[in-house]
C-alpha cells in the first residue's frame, strides 16, 4: 500500500476548522469559569454584608489575647505557619518566629529540650502545639489536655537522646497507682536534715507518755501563750492547761518559697500552692529557746543559727549581766527562783555570817554553757549541720528543711482547705496509747510523711469512674466536698520552668 496515499486519506478525516467549533469540552471549562467567578462573587458580598470578621479567621482568639486580635502579625508571619501539621513548619524561619512571637510576653523556659531527640526538641518549641488559640473567648490556654502529656510520656524513652539516662518512669498514661506510679519524691525517704518528730509534738503536752511532766501555757512566756491557746466552746484556755498543737500553729498557706534549688514552676507563686517555711524564731523558740543555763523568765535569747563565737561571746556578757540584775539562776535550781548573785543583787544570797557570796564567772562557766546549747542544737540537727563552716554557706546549700516536698509536682493546699489535715498526714498525728503500735511507730526522719498517689486517686479520677470504697467513712475528713475531681496532668505538673534556671531531675 502506498504511504503517502495513507496519509492523505487520514488528514481527509480530520475537519480542517475544529478550531472554530465548539464542543462539549470547550462549553465545560467556560461554563466552570462562569461559575467559578460567580461563587467568589457571591461570597465576597456574603461575607462583607454581614461583617466579614467572623468568615475571613478561625474563631475568636482567647480574652487574654484580644487585645491584639486584629494584629495578626503579633503571632503570624506570611507563609511561615504556625501548625506542627505543615509541610514548612520545620523550617527554622518557622520555629524562630513562633517562639519569638509567645517570649515577647510569656518568658519561660524549655523542657529539657537538650534531654529529647531533634524530632521532639522540635515539638517542644512548638507553643500552639499545646495551647490552641482561635477557640473562643473563653478557652483557658493553660488547661492543656492530658493527650498532649502522654505523646511524650506514654512512651519516654524515644523521646530522649540515647545517652540520657533513664531518671523517670518510662511509661506514664493515666492517673492511677498502675499507670502512673507513686510520687517519685516519696520514693527516696526524707531529704530534710532536721530530727523532728511530729508524732510527740501533736501528743497533749508535746511530750512522750510518762517520761515528763506535760507543758503547760504557764511554762510558756507570757509573750507566746496567746499564739497558742485555744478557745473550745468559746471559753480560752487558763495557763494551767495543757498546750495541745495542732498544723496551724506551725503551718500557713505561702507563694513560692524563695527557690534555693532552681526549681520553680511558672504559676507556682500562687498562695496557698506552698506551705510557709518553718523558722525557729517563729516556731519552735517558744518551747525551745536557746538560752545559758539558769535562764529565767524575761532573760534575752541567744540568736539560732549564730557563729559559735558570737554565741560564746554572748553568754558570757548575758551570764555577767544577769549577775548583776539578778536574771540568771543558780545552777541546778529546779524552781528557776534563786538569781546567781552579783554586785547589783547583794541581797539575795548571804552566808551564815551575814556576807555576801558572789559567783565568779570564768571561762570555764563560759565553756559549760556553750556546750550545753550545743547538746541542745544536737536534739534537732546532726553534727555536720551546726559548724560554723555549714552555716556560713546556708544560703546556697540545700535547706534543712526543704521547701518543696513533692518536688516534681504542684500541691495547691488552699484547693484542699477543707480536707482535714490527717486524710494526708496520719503518720504525724498520734496513734492509740497501745505500747505496740507506739513501739512500731516511723520517725519523721525516715519517711516522708505525706500519703501516696492511693490518697489522691480516690477523688482525681476519670468522671465515669465511681468512687473507690476506701472514701467510705471518712466523708467528715473531705469537709464536706464532693469525692470527684479532675484527673488531668495539668492538675498537678506545669510544664514550663521559670527562665534563666538550671533544673535537673534530681
Amino acid at each position: 500500500m502506498d504511504i503517502r496515499a495513507a496519509g492523505k486519506s487520514r488528514s481527509q478525516r480530520i475537519n480542517i476548522d475544529y478550531y472554530r467549533t465548539k464542543n462539549w469540552l470547550t462549553r465545560s471549562r467556560g461554563l466552570s469559569a462562569l461559575l467559578a467567578a460567580a461563587i467568589a462573587i457571591g461570597y465576597c458580598i456574603y461575607v462583607y454584608g454581614s461583617g466579614g470578621s467572623s468568615h475571613l479567621s478561625t474563631g475568636p482568639v482567647a480574652s487574654v489575647h484580644a487585645s491584639f486580635e486584629n494584629d495578626c502579625r503579633q503571632c503570624h508571619l506570611d507563609f511561615s505557619p504556625i501548625s506542627s501539621d505543615s509541610l514548612r513548619f520545620t523550617s527554622s524561619q518557622a520555629l524562630d518566629r513562633l517562639e519569638e512571637a509567645c517570649q515577647k510576653c510569656h518568658r519561660v523556659d524549655h523542657h529539657f529540650r537538650y534531654k529529647m531527640t531533634p524530632e521532639f526538641a522540635t515539638l517542644d518549641q512548638h507553643c500552639s502545639d499545646c495551647h490552641t488559640d482561635h477557640e473562643g473567648r473563653t478557652n483557658d490556654l493553660v488547661n492543656v489536655a492530658s493527650d498532649k502529656c502522654v505523646q511524650c510520656h506514654g512512651n519516654l524513652p524515644p523521646t530522649c537522646k540515647p545517652s540520657t539516662p533513664s531518671e523517670r518512669r518510662a511509661t506514664i498514661a493515666g492517673f492511677s497507682p498502675e499507670s502512673h506510679g507513686d510520687f517519685a519524691s516519696l520514693l527516696n525517704g526524707d531529704p530534710g536534715r532536721v530530727k523532728f518528730d511530729h508524732w510527740q509534738h501533736m501528743q497533749p503536752g508535746a511530750v512522750d507518755a510518762d517520761s515528763k511532766g506535760a507543758f503547760s501555757f504557764a511554762m510558756l512566756e507570757p509573750k507566746d501563750r496567746n499564739r497558742y491557746r485555744k478557745s473550745p466552746d468559746g471559753v480560752p484556755q487558763t495557763d494551767d492547761a495543757i498546750v495541745t498543737l495542732t498544723c496551724a500553729d506551725c503551718h500557713a498557706f505561702a507563694g513560692t518559697p524563695s527557690p534555693r534549688d532552681g526549681k520553680s514552676f511558672v504559676g507556682d507563686d500562687e498562695i496557698g500552692r506552698h506551705i510557709a517555711p518553718i523558722a525557729f524564731d517563729q516556731h519552735c523558740a517558744a518551747c525551745h529557746s536557746l538560752n545559758a543555763i539558769g535562764r529565767v523568765e524575761g532573760t534575752l535569747p541567744l540568736p539560732h543559727a549564730a557563729p559559735w563565737k558570737e554565741v560564746e561571746t554572748l553568754i558570757a556578757a548575758k551570764l555577767v549581766g544577769g549577775q548583776q540584775i539578778g536574771s540568771i539562776r543558780m545552777p541546778r535550781d529546779a524552781v528557776r527562783k534563786t538569781p546567781l548573785v552579783g554586785e547589783g543583787n547583794a541581797g539575795a544570797m548571804k552566808t551564815a555570817k551575814d556576807e555576801v557570796v558572789a559567783v565568779e564567772i570564768t571561762n570555764a562557766t563560759v565553756a559549760m554553757n556553750v556546750e550545753a546549747v550545743r547538746t541542745r542544737c544536737l536534739q534537732c540537727h546532726e553534727p555536720g549541720d551546726i559548724t560554723d563552716e555549714a552555716m556560713a554557706r546556708s544560703d546556697s546549700a540545700s535547706p534543712l528543711i526543704p521547701d518543696r516536698w513533692l518536688r516534681r509536682g504542684i500541691y495547691d493546699h488552699a484547693a484542699h482547705r477543707k480536707i482535714d489535715c490527717k486524710f494526708c498526714h496520719a503518720g504525724a498525728y498520734p496513734q492509740s496509747p497501745d505500747a505496740e503500735q507506739a513501739a512500731a511507730k516511723v520517725d519523721d526522719s525516715e519517711v516522708v510523711m505525706i500519703g501516696g498517689i492511693e490518697t489522691c486517686a480516690g477523688c482525681h479520677r476519670d468522671d465515669d469512674r465511681t468512687a473507690p470504697g476506701s472514701l467510705i467513712g471518712v466523708e467528715a475528713m473531705l469537709g464536706g466536698q464532693g469525692t470527684w475531681a479532675s484527673d488531668a496532668c495539668i492538675e498537678c505538673h506545669r510544664y514550663h520552668w521559670q527562665p534563666n534556671q538550671e533544673v535537673s531531675l534530681q
